[in-house]
């Protein structure tokens, strides 16, 4: 499975850090998923965006999330790091909360809540305008500035399908400060929409075929959907592709190398920009709770 996103600029209408591989950690975007997995969880992504290009967003994060072990409330905590053009920094903290719903045999429905903050850094001093500095006011002092945040989501899943819809970044200021001679510098994350889902096909007793798509809406750029496939061979090795309306293909492998221990890599190709790599960990640390009925398609 792979979705990808990736723009983090205001000409692409995105301002969120996003991630090729984030149903690998779906924390990233639906606070609701916190804890879905049944057992303590801890993931890494480590992203650079159009590589080889000077001054490529490059996006670090670390979630650390689990279940309470009554399997009725998911927690999490996240630490990210979000730099671009050594200009923009952003470095911050999310907290995550759901309350978990068994609605059939194998359904859980998830209700979730983010709280968090970022500290928005803009060195616009060491900005060139090839004009004189102190007559253009946009760049004459740099940005710092710490930014709340609050988020919401809900999330179905069972042993064969999921779907969720999630505001990560419900409650944001919108517009910190505003000069006319460019505003778009001191804007910060826009309303983003994401709606996704996923279904697990058993072609037989060793592959399975896992389709899904991710819808993303955000203010100022248009739908875009992310198409994506990928096939597990004995729950050990997966290989897919995945097709982003009007922007990218990519490809993407995984390997689970043990129970607790899952690596995988992503390969975007952008269809006007330079290539992206992106790394991903996850470390499941141990059942810590017997009789888990946690179902998890990925």
């Amino acid at each position: 499975m792979f979705f990808a996103l990736m723009c983090f600029f205001k000409a692409n209408g995105q301002s969120l850090p996003m991630y090729s591989q984030y149903m690998y950690n779906m924390t990233n975007i639906n606070p609701a998923y916190a804890g879905n997995r049944g057992v303590p969880s801890l993931a890494f992504i480590w992203r650079e965006q159009w590589a080889g290009m000077p001054g490529s967003p490059s996006t670090k994060s670390i979630t650390f999330d689990m279940p309470t072990q009554d399997k009725k409330i998911g927690l999490g905590i996240q630490l990210i790091d979000d730099r671009y053009v050594d200009v923009i920094r952003r470095t911050g903290m999310n907290l995550y909360y759901n309350l978990k719903f068994p609605v059939s045999e194998k359904g859980v429905l998830s209700m979730g809540l983010k709280a968090g903050f970022y500290n928005d850094l803009k060195l616009l001093t060491s900005v060139y305008t090839g004009e004189i500095k102190s007559y253009d006011i946009a760049y004459a002092s740099n940005f710092n500035k710490i930014v709340p945040l609050a988020g919401a989501g809900v999330y179905y899943n069972d042993d064969r399908f999921y779907i969720g819809f999630s505001a990560p970044d419900v409650i944001t200021f919108a517009n910190v400060q505003t000069y006319k001679s460019d505003s778009s510098l001191y804007q910060v994350n826009d309303l983003h929409y994401f709606l996704t889902a996923g279904y697990s096909i058993k072609i037989n007793e060793d592959v399975q075929l896992k389709p899904s798509f991710l819808l993303k809406a955000v203010s100022g750029a248009p739908l875009q959907v992310d198409f994506n496939a990928n096939v597990w061979m004995k729950n050990l090795v997966g290989l897919g592709f995945s097709y982003r309306t009007k922007e990218s293909v990519l490809a993407m492998a995984e390997a689970q190398l043990s129970p607790q221990f899952r690596v995988g890599y992503a390969y975007d190709m952008p269809f006007k920009m330079p290539n992206s790599n992106e790394l991903f960990l996850r470390i499941e640390i141990g059942n810590l709770f017997p009789n888990n009925k946690t179902y998890k398609i990925y």
